[in-house]
């Protein structure tokens, strides 16, 4: 075996076998080690060759470059339905989104995109690929109104999944670095619009109110003249009533809500947890059922299963019951959030500003408002017109 001495320079003894290093740009590399002096001696000679014609690339720059060709295959390998999963957990762990969001969005995706494009790539996935199948979603007849052009399904598909590509581009997943989305349907009106108008007379939200068993009636007037949502109503506890005995100081305050696509009370609506004056004629009627049918404890719902008084009535359960009583009322088609409609219209009669309506519709959309300043210039209009008669029958 040859002596340290009489190797060439660049190979030393290591263990028994022979290391090749070469200086490039001053820094000390390995080559490898090897069994024999010959195999050394191979590698020390195309190793100075790539250092002379600046070619040379380092073992350790090559399995750099081989780890990160492997994981860039690895990467664009991911489909939307394995990226999807990923997402939706990074959702349901964002404090700052509500778990029904990403409730609402799993079952968007799992019904309508994943059984279609669930398998391909992400660098795989196309504009034209994504408008096909909106298309077709667009074509689908309605499941729930029958004869009725579109489905309101489209729109909201097509919202879930801009959402999705645009988490992997911003993270380039998959090694997606842009998707442009295709142009999104439009939100169309799929409820058959109901002839009588989405706006209840107060006798007809009296007969609504009637029609409904007896421990579910207060949810009729609270929707209608306290503008509250049907979770805000389901979500309702005896402590959020307050001061019943005293019409200048009653409030209602909305703290929760029953949400429906989260299965379980959650806070109220972003930025809509608000409290609000009760009316006057509203107190008896509330005062009554709190007696008769929510139990004792504070946390009692206020609208419970009887005659337990402590579990809260399903939605399901309180949806039959209102299907029926709107039919008894002569309004079949009158939904029950236009009882929330119809109590700000009356507000903004009475002469509400934009931000009082805000306040007691909990709107954070200011358009959404001004819906009702309508209300009020019609009034404007009708007391305007009557003050021209008046005034005009003595000026002429």
């Amino acid at each position: 075996m040859p002596t340290r001495t009489s190797l060439p320079r660049g190979i030393s003894m290591y263990r028994g076998k022979y290391r090749v290093r070469v200086t490039v740009d001053g820094v000390v590399t390995s080559i490898g080690v090897y069994e024999t002096l010959t195999d050394a001696r191979a590698a020390l000679t195309l190793a100075r060759a790539d250092i002379v014609t600046r070619s040379f690339v380092s073992p350790a720059e090559r399995r750099a470059s081989a780890r990160a060709e492997v994981e860039a295959r690895r990467a664009e390998a991911i489909t939307l339905a394995e990226w999807a999963q990923d997402w939706l957990l990074q959702l349901e762990n964002d404090p700052r989104r509500s778990r029904a969001t990403a409730v609402s969005y799993r079952s968007v995706l799992r019904t309508h995109w994943l059984p279609v494009l669930g398998e391909v790539r992400l660098v795989d996935l196309t504009t034209e690929m994504v408008a096909a199948h909106l298309d077709h979603l667009r074509k689908q007849p309605s499941s729930r109104y029958a004869g009725q052009r579109g489905n309101g399904v489209a729109p909201n598909a097509a919202q879930v999944l801009r959402s999705c590509l645009n988490a992997a581009v911003r993270g380039k997943v998959g090694g997606l670095t842009e998707f442009t989305f295709p142009v999104a349907p439009k939100h169309t009106r799929v409820r058959p619009e109901d002839l009588d108008g989405d706006v209840a007379s107060p006798a007809e939200v009296l007969a609504m109110t009637e029609a409904m068993p007896e421990h579910l009636r207060i949810a009729v007037p609270l929707a209608a003249w306290c503008a509250m949502r049907l979770g805000e109503v389901l979500g309702l506890q005896r402590r959020d009533l307050e001061h019943l005995g005293d019409p200048t100081r009653a409030v209602l305050h909305i703290r929760r809500q029953w949400n429906v696509k989260a299965g379980e009370v959650t806070a109220p609506k972003c930025h809509s947890a608000r409290s609000i004056a009760i009316p006057s004629f509203l107190l008896p009627q509330l005062q009554e059922h709190l007696a008769r049918f929510v139990g004792p404890d504070p946390a009692a719902p206020v609208l419970a299963v009887q005659p337990h008084r402590t579990t809260r009535v399903s939605q399901t359960r309180f949806d039959v019951a209102w299907r029926a009583a709107r039919e008894a009322a002569g309004r079949p088609q009158f939904r029950f959030h236009n009882l929330r409609h119809t109590g700000l219209t009356a507000y903004a009669q009475q002469g509400a500003t934009l931000a009082e309506l805000l306040n007691r519709g909990g709107h954070t959309d200011v358009a959404v408002a001004l819906r009702y300043q309508h209300a009020t210039l019609e009034r404007d209009r009708a007391l305007t017109d009557r003050l021209a008669h008046a005034v005009g029958d003595r000026v002429d």
